[in-house]
């Protein structure tokens, strides 16, 4: 064990060679030993030796067949060598065999073991394109354990795709880095900003470097770059450098994005800059830091059934935005115990909005300087998971607004101060009765404040997961929250519960209740499939009146999903989901959207590198509106494809994705009522070719 021990000393400063050659003396002299030929693997992967590292991968399975460590190592090496359909065999017998290290683990660990391994899960069910399921299973993972920060690193990435999670998406990072070891994993700066609007996955690189992650962290230096280029002058780049050693890792990155849009004043420019530092000042004390200024421009983005799209004449052609932003960001993280952390969050932003409106020829301009500051304290035991904390939001704003016209420079609105102020607390709590029951209980009180106006109240949280038989898994939530004035759009407060979002982009302020329930099942690990059906009953208030009022509104959503292995190459998945978002009648704007989507398709994934999709997606719409004629029903068909391919030695990535390849025109909303700034489109009715590139060093 002496060995085995400096082995990995050796490894995490730095000596790969001389760590890995302490680690063979040390199975030499024992081996019979599992965990040794385990970390011996890890060592030749570390040095991409894939087929020795497969070897003693065999090995410790077969000299401890119920050590589920070499599955887990195993399933994790395969899915970075293209080949997730293996992984997702192994790492699911990683799981079966877990309460097998009951003998010599106590049940705390066990708990993180299975933590760990079902967000492993997650990830190797996203890479597959199983979101659904990969969603589902991180919600189980951080009822084990909400400190697992790789969980709430793949809950971000998975957010990403999902329309108006971008608060979720961005709080879901914050708390991933505030919880994570000290670690080579560079930090995209794209990733943090919550209002870039994007076209879903069309960006240099997709989110999260997953594919790049060492299974033994070392001090070394890493540069991963990406590129993107396309039609409708689509172009961007993201560049990251990031250092580890013992004690400190930093991480510097750049991001450029610019296109053309598909239409008419549809330009977007994005340049985003971000310094990250980590430092652990003891074992137990972790602290971090992070800067990021960020500049954009764009035309009109959000895509509103609008039949006069494309005419430049039209007053919602002409409107501009202009967004300059610093932010500052400090954090900590203190280990109490093995079994208790408290995580420490501060910002300051100073966010600079100049939005041009074409139909009222008006500048406004809005200037936001404010903090934030958080705390959470968190228990883990062996029946239950606690979470506390408190947070204070506080921003200024200055307003004002003025004629665009050369002739008259007067101001067309009084100036106005004011401020967005919110002070809350929450309690969370997570019993696992047994490995097949977890119940959350929970409650915050949330007291909002803006124009002398005050909303506040209890909330209570409640969910519930639990394993009807070993293929079924019941969810069940009801949750009520208010909507904080978040600086930039992060909170360390959960943003899920049993798998259910609570955080979503609303306006500030906005009273929500969700219920909802869902069943997960499997057949054989082979055939995944389920559905969900959850209501949102919305109290959206309107604070720029002398006295305030709340807007009702609703949304259903209902969804069902099916995903199949149909071999080690193969894969299919079909999706349909129906939303339905409605209000009253009296206010401008749509009054109901009913979008029903069907997206289904087939992946395949060859060991060679190679991987390839084709997608199909029925859509059919129905817009409502008082007297306006930009309301009726569309449907449509669109077809996308990609094709890709893996660099061998984990080097990096090449793709070529082709969206709406028919060039299907069409009318679309996006799925929102208050919230055009956070648009995230998913469908464009015009043909889009991008190829990407993504290489690391």
């Amino acid at each position: 064990m002496p060995r085995l021990g400096l082995g990995l000393a050796l490894i995490r400063e730095g000596d790969l060679e001389a760590g890995r050659i302490e680690l063979e003396i040390a199975t030499s002299l024992d081996p019979a030993n599992s965990l040794m030929r385990s970390y011996l693997g890890k060592a030749y992967f570390e040095e991409k030796r894939y087929s020795l590292s497969s070897t003693q991968f065999d090995l410790a399975r077969e000299r401890d067949p119920k050590d589920p460590t070499p599955w887990f190592y195993d399933a994790i090496q395969k899915q970075t060598q293209n080949r997730p359909v293996e992984a997702l065999q192994d790492i699911q017998k990683s799981i079966e065999l877990n309460n097998n290290r009951a003998v010599y683990r106590s049940k705390f660990l066990l708990d993180r073991d299975e933590a760990a391994r079902g967000s492993s899960l997650a990830r190797i069910f996203e890479n597959l394109g199983f979101e659904k399921r990969a969603i589902m299973e991180t919600a189980r993972s951080l009822s084990f354990d909400p400190s697992n920060h790789s969980a709430h690193r793949f809950l971000s990435d998975t957010y990403a795709n999902i329309p108006r999670h971008e608060a979720a998406r961005v709080s879901e990072l914050l708390q991933a880095q505030l919880l994570q070891p000290i670690n080579v994993n560079p930090v995209q700066p794209h990733m943090a900003v919550a209002d870039l609007n994007i076209i879903t996955n069309t960006g240099p690189s997709n989110p999260g470097f997953n594919e790049f992650t060492p299974l033994m962290e070392r001090s070394k230096p890493q540069l991963v770059t990406s590129g993107v280029v396309g039609n409708n002058g689509a172009l961007g780049n993201e560049v990251v450098f990031s250092k580890f050693n013992e004690r400190t890792s930093i991480s510097l990155g750049q991001f450029h994005y610019e296109t053309h849009g598909f239409r008419t004043n549809n330009a977007q420019n994005h340049d985003i800059l971000n310094a990250f530092v980590q430092h652990a000042v003891t074992l137990k004390f972790n602290v971090q830091a992070e800067a990021r200024t960020r500049s954009t421009n764009n035309g009109y983005l959000l895509q509103d059934f609008d039949r006069n799209s494309t005419d430049p004449q039209s007053a919602q052609n002409k409107d501009r935005r202009k967004i300059d932003e610093d932010s500052v960001r400090i954090g900590a993280r203190y280990n109490l115990s093995s079994n208790q952390n408290i995580i420490v969050s501060g910002q300051y932003f100073d966010k600079n909005f100049e939005d041009f409106f074409g139909k009222i020829n008006t500048i406004i301009s809005e200037k936001n300087k404010g903090y934030q500051t958080e705390m959470q304290y968190q228990l883990h035991s062996q029946w239950f998971n606690f979470l506390a904390g408190s947070g204070i939001y506080r921003i200024d704003v200055d307003w004002s607004g003025r004629k665009n016209s050369l002739t008259n420079q007067a101001g067309c609105c009084e100036p106005e101060n004011f401020s967005r102020n919110k002070t809350n607390g929450y309690i969370y709590t997570n019993l696992n009765f047994n490995p097949n029951l977890n119940a959350t209980v929970g409650t915050s009180y949330d007291s909002y404040q803006e124009r002398g106006h005050s909303i506040d109240g209890f909330n209570p949280k409640l969910g519930l997961q639990w394993n009807l038989a070993r293929q079924i898994r019941l969810r069940m939530a009801w949750i009520e929250t208010i909507k904080s004035p978040l600086t930039t759009q992060q909170t360390i407060e959960p943003t899920q519960v049993a798998g259910f979002t609570q955080l979503f982009d609303d306006l500030n302020g906005t009273k929500s209740r969700r219920m909802g329930i869902g069943l997960d099942a499997h057949y054989e690990n082979k055939v995944f499939g389920g559905f969900e059906i959850s209501n949102r009953n919305l109290s959206v208030p309107d604070i720029t009146l002398p006295s305030i009022r709340f807007e009702d509104q609703k949304e259903s959503l209902y969804r069902t999903y099916i995903y199949g292995l149909l071999h080690k190459n193969w894969t299919a998945k079909s999706e349909m989901q129906f939303e339905k978002f409605s209000r009253a009648e009296t206010t401008a704007g749509p009054h109901q959207i009913d979008t029903l989507s069907t997206p289904t398709g087939v992946d395949y994934f060859n060991p060679r590198g190679f991987f390839a999709n084709l997608t199909g997606t029925f859509v059919h719409q129905k817009v409502d509106r008082k007297a306006d004629q930009n309301e009726g029903i569309d449907k449509f068909f669109l077809v996308d494809a990609s094709v890709g391919y893996r660099l061998p030695n984990r080097r990096g990535m090449l793709s070529l994705e082709a969206r709406n390849i028919f060039d299907e025109h069409f009318l679309y909303r996006n799925a929102n009522f208050m919230t055009p700034e956070l648009v995230n489109p998913r469908f464009i009715p015009t043909r889009t070719i991008f190829a990407r590139v993504t290489l690391n060093f």
